[in-house]
């Protein structure tokens, strides 16, 4: 990794490699709170009593949120003269979030329902700032240096996503109660709200992404309206590009969104993994992106962000299979033979991030193009509210037993080989009329 940081650095020179570099920074910050909302939210509402029903909600909750805020945030920073505005605010406001959160085991009898309250703020608040940062990211990446940028990013936050949870899972491992393990999480999220008022300041360095007097002007002199929404749906359906994207991408994300909250029941119902072989897990699995992503990155430099997505949904078809297999091995081997498994068939997942970015940026119409991007990240993000929440219910329906954790992995199975075929028939289709995403494009 050392290597490709430096090789990568050399090879800029400039305005570009100060933003590389403060994208690199920004993504540390960034990845500390993904990783302990990834590995601490379930844990952190299991050991204050939570039941299925209520884990299912801890992706509906702040992803429905961010949902309903999307829009109109997407309106104000399209209107504002620069679009780093708004990712500052919703950082001020994730760190106010994650300092609440910590303290919700205090509140008695009403934490579960102000965990929910503030889980909109912290787990909600990334929803709405990883939306938001793409229109920033575009604005103030040069073209030809996306692909370059996002994976020297992507390599710093799998770093600190081996560290985060790893440490943090040891930690609980050696508390001997609910009370010890809650107290650990609570200083990792005080600690998260602390790196977010550090990723605001790192953002506020960040040059770019400011408007023009002209521009400003031009905007001022416009008023928003109702049309100007059903406008930018008329011109993003219209667009061939567009439609080839947004289509095949929500089928791949409601698959993938619907096993999110049964795969915590999983791994800790019927893998049997603890507190601490969960660290483990997240801590080798990210050693397999870490990995992955200067490989995948050379992949989508010499072909194209589409070729990334293939790999990635390929190997999330065999993950279902995965956790169908584990719980019917000897219980000691359980927990490794996942967690080795996982860490192969998904370390391509890392082309996911890498590559939806720049197939949405290449594939979004200029005209309303902030305004589309926003509506395309709020259908997402509606996915991923009611998918995990639906996949709860659907295990539920089965009968909430072994018997009904292979039913649903199956249709998980059947789901993701249906979403591989739809982007190998895109993929074709593309290629043959030359209009695959490269780098540069």
């Amino acid at each position: 990794m050392k290597n490709r940081i430096r090789h990568i650095l050399q090879s800029l020179s400039g305005p570009e490699s100060t933003i590389m570099l403060l994208f690199g920074i920004e993504g540390i910050f960034l990845q500390f709170a993904t990783s302990v909302n990834s590995f601490g939210n379930n844990l952190y509402a299991t050991n204050m009593g939570a039941t299925d029903s209520q884990i299912g909600l801890i992706s509906l909750v702040p992803n429905l949120v961010a949902c309903i805020a999307l829009l109109p945030l997407g309106i104000l920073s399209d209107r504002l003269r620069s679009s780093k505005t708004v990712p500052l605010v919703t950082l001020l406001l994730m760190a106010f979030g994650y300092f609440c959160f910590a303290t919700v085991p205090v509140m008695g009898a009403a934490r579960m329902t102000l965990f929910f309250v503030f889980l909109a703020f912290t787990a909600g608040g990334l929803a709405i700032y990883n939306a938001q940062w793409q229109a920033f990211f575009g604005d103030v990446t040069p073209l030809e240096q996306r692909n370059s940028v996002f994976a020297f990013r992507n390599q710093f936050m799998f770093s600190i996503g081996i560290l985060a949870p790893l440490i943090c899972g040891v930690l609980m491992g050696g508390q001997p109660d609910s009370d010890g393990k809650v107290l650990v999480l609570r200083i990792f999220f005080y600690l998260a709200g602390a790196f977010m008022l550090l990723q605001a300041y790192v953002i506020s360095r960040i040059p770019g992404a400011q408007r023009s007097d002209a521009a400003m002007a031009e905007l001022a002199k416009k008023r928003f309206s109702a049309r100007d929404v059903t406008s930018a749906i008329a011109d993003a359906m219209r667009n061939r590009d567009f439609r080839m994207f947004f289509f095949p991408i929500l089928f791949f994300y409601a698959g993938w969104h619907m096993d999110w909250s049964m795969w915590f029941i999983g791994m800790t119902q019927y893998v049997g993994m603890t507190e601490t072989a969960i660290s483990i897990y997240n801590g080798i699995f990210n050693i397999g992106q870490l990995i992955a992503i200067g490989l995948v990155a050379k992949l989508v430099q010499r072909k194209s962000a589409d070729s990334g997505m293939l790999l990635a949904i390929g190997g999330l078809v065999l993950c279902p299979i995965t956790m169908m297999i584990c719980p019917a091995l000897p219980a000691p081997m359980r927990s490794p033979a996942f967690t080795i498994m996982i860490t192969l068939f998904n370390a391509p997942q890392c082309a996911v991030a890498l590559c939806v970015v720049q197939m949405l940026l290449k594939a979004a119409p200029e005209k309303n193009r902030s305004l589309i991007i926003s509506l395309y990240n709020m259908v997402i993000m509606l996915s991923n509210s009611l998918m995990p929440w639906l996949g709860v219910q659907l295990y539920t329906a089965f009968g909430a037993d072994l018997r009904a954790l292979y039913l649903f992995n199956t249709v998980s199975v059947v789901w993701r080989l249906a979403t591989l075929l739809l982007f190998l028939w895109r993929y074709r289709l593309l290629k043959r009329e030359g209009r695959l995403t490269t780098v540069g494009q």
